[in-house]
């Protein structure tokens, strides 16, 4: 028996783990640097605590092999390669917030890791966790749907996204809950059902054609690895009818499945679907309570079953390569759409394979590779490269939607080698750490790393590192998994380690911080003594240098110069920076530097200020060399432009 004092130590451990996977799923608010603040920062002081709590002998070593310290090594390795990019960073600042961003998430991990060692079943234990987290966060979820004033964004855009404010990462963690809602139904079936079906419902209102593919592939594999297969197969049949009928009714409501609906409209279909949720809830349940029953069938019936199921698969299987092989140059065509052919966001876009631009951008990571391929542009500045190289004013994106493609661009082939490493030995722990499980721990351990697995693989299509609501949780369930892999290992004092670890923490919170505060500041700034403020909080800032140029430009035009030279010197690729020399320049007469300012902010970004037919570069120009060009002739935009 331990000791109360640790034992109240492990209760809390696990009570401020599952509150901050809570804060990250439910209070991120999408990619806000606020919430990032708060919740990165609570995430590295608790990894900070819990770690010193190992290093003074309080609590338990976790049991990591070589692959579960190799992984954990390789994520921290990554935050600090991360930020090393800042020195060569074509936007140092957007590095900077990177660097922290990634380092909150190997906290994250890094907490998952030392509060599993506490625990006797972990697996059970964080599959429970997961279960309640993700019950809560379908319901809520759905909730939005129903009450307008929950979420008033979807009258705008209907696709479901809240509370995550991104309908991608809400399918992700779909479909991550498919094979932990199996198996829950391989204990409560009914609960378990409940909890599919509500996956169900999620994933598609969300109509991301990705995350309906991951939840039919998770259930396939939970199925196969599960315990008792003809239970599994109910409880997702079951789940799945209902959800599938459910769906069907939302697509008939305006207010819950079309864009730009009045709220009238939306209360009225709320209340609907809100009777067809519940229904379709009451009836999942009342069918499970009927077939579990019948569930208890002969082992020749149970092998018939299962090899019906079997054979279906693989049809179905067979019929999908039949189908890719026939058709796999149009399939390839509208994949590799061109930009201009924008994807709609209505339900439509379940029966298109068009990547939604991700081909292109995917390109343009490349071509940022090849230029810079040891070190990349710098960490968090794809929007940068996607602006120099965009074909439309459509469209833009602050990532390539395709993680390792970003890391390779952004921090070159060592960023790769570090998140593949990190991923491999995440791989390696995981199969380890089931393979020494048995019982139920290795059934909650199967389910947990499917739902790991789900994404790892979502990783390659999407801009998931950007969302602290999927990162942080997924990475502390992944730490959880890789920390039982190892033999157990005896508790030592090592004070000067635990004090080096609260040291760096603290100097982490304060990284993650000061980008946020030297926002803050600029926010409200009036004079430019709070400007300076922000520029001491974040001295990488060009809009900090920009305001106070803009501050010092009617009494000191040549220290206003100067911080202007300062900006673009920060980001020299930076459109926007370059316009705004501009601007001052054209204020100051000076035309032929204001035509150069705005020649390299239009060279930079060709649909951005710089390039409105007939607007201050065309002007600058003809000022100084008397010309203007053919899509402003005479000094006014021509009927093509």
């Amino acid at each position: 028996m331990r000791p109360l004092a640790v034992r109240r130590t492990t209760s809390g451990a696990v009570i401020a783990a599952g509150a901050l996977a809570f804060a990250a799923l439910f209070l991120g608010e999408g990619t806000t640097l606020g919430r990032l603040v708060w919740i990165g920062g609570a995430a590295l002081l608790l990894a900070a605590i819990v770690s010193s709590l190992v290093l003074l002998g309080v609590i338990a070593v976790p049991r990591l092999d070589r692959a579960g310290s190799l992984f954990l090594v390789a994520l921290f390795g990554l935050a600090v390669w991360s930020g090393l990019t800042t020195i060569w960073s074509i936007s140092p600042e957007d590095s900077w917030q990177y660097t922290n961003r990634t380092l909150a998430y190997a906290a994250f991990a890094l907490v998952g890791a030392v509060v599993a060692a506490q625990l006797r079943s972990p697996g059970e234990w964080f599959a429970r966790g997961a279960a309640l987290l993700l019950a809560a966060l379908y319901g809520w979820a759905l909730l939005s749907k129903c009450i307008p004033s929950l979420y008033t964004d979807y009258g705008r855009l209907a696709r479901l996204r809240a509370p995550l404010d991104y309908w991608n990462e809400l399918a992700l963690l779909a479909a991550v809950g498919v094979p932990v809602a199996l198996w829950l139904a391989s204990r409560r079936y009914i609960l378990g059902v409940l909890l599919l079906y509500g996956a169900g419902v999620t994933v598609l209102l969300t109509y991301s054609r990705f995350g309906v593919a991951l939840a039919c592939v998770a259930a396939a594999a939970a199925i196969w690895l599960a315990g008792d297969r003809v239970v599994a197969l109910a409880a997702t049949a079951t789940g799945a009818v209902a959800a599938a009928a459910v769906f069907g009714v939302a697509l008939a409501l305006p207010g819950i499945t079309k864009d730009g609906q009045t709220d009238a409209t939306r209360m009225h279909d709320g209340w609907i679907f809100a009777l067809a949720i519940v229904g379709g809830a009451a009836i999942a349940a009342g069918v499970s309570s009927v077939l579990r029953a019948r569930l208890d069938v002969s082992p020749q019936t149970r092998r018939r079953i299962e090899r019906a199921a079997a054979v279906a698969l693989s049809a179905a299987v067979l019929v999908g390569v039949v189908v890719a092989l026939v058709f796999a140059k149009r399939i390839w065509h509208d994949f590799a759409n061109p930009v201009s052919s924008q994807i709609s966001s209505n339900t439509a876009r379940l029966g298109s394979l068009n990547s939604s631009n991700r081909w292109s951008w995917w390109q343009e990571a490349w071509h940022a590779f090849t230029r810079h391929p040891g070190g990349g542009t710098g960490a968090g500045t794809f929007q940068i490269t996607d602006l120099i190289h965009r074909k439309t004013s459509l469209v833009t994106t602050t990532e390539p939607h395709n993680v390792p493609l970003q890391f390779l661009s952004e921090t070159g082939i060592v960023g790769l080698l570090l998140l593949v490493v990190a991923a491999v030995a995440a791989v390696v722990a995981v199969v380890r750490t089931r393979g020494r499980a048995t019982g139920a721990e290795r059934a909650a351990v199967t389910a947990l790393a499917l739902g790991a697995a789900v994404f790892l693989v979502h990783l390659v299509a999407d801009v998931d590192w950007d969302y602290l609501a999927t990162c942080g949780p997924l990475l502390l369930l992944t730490g959880a998994l890789v920390a039982h892999g190892g033999e157990a290992r005896v508790p030592s004092r090592r004070p000067l380690l635990a004090v080096a670890a609260t040291a760096f923490a603290l100097a982490a919170i304060y990284s993650l911080a000061a980008p946020w505060l030297a926002q803050r500041e600029l926010a409200t700034a009036t004079t430019v003594a709070q400007v300076k403020r922000a520029h001491a909080y974040d001295p990488l800032s060009t809009d900090a240098l920009t305001e106070w140029a803009a501050f010092e430009e009617a009494s000191d035009p040549a220290r206003a110069d100067q911080l202007f030279r300062d900006a673009v010197g920060l980001e020299p690729e930076n459109a926007n920076v370059w316009f705004e020399f501009g601007d001052f320049l054209w204020d100051e007469g000076a035309w032929s530097a204001a035509y150069r300012a705005y020649s390299r902010s239009w060279h930079d970004d060709r649909f951005g200020p710089a390039g409105v037919p007939c607007g201050k570069l065309d002007v600058a120009r003809h000022k100084v060399l008397g010309v203007w060009p053919p899509s402003c002739p005479g000094g006014r935009p021509s009927e093509n432009s």
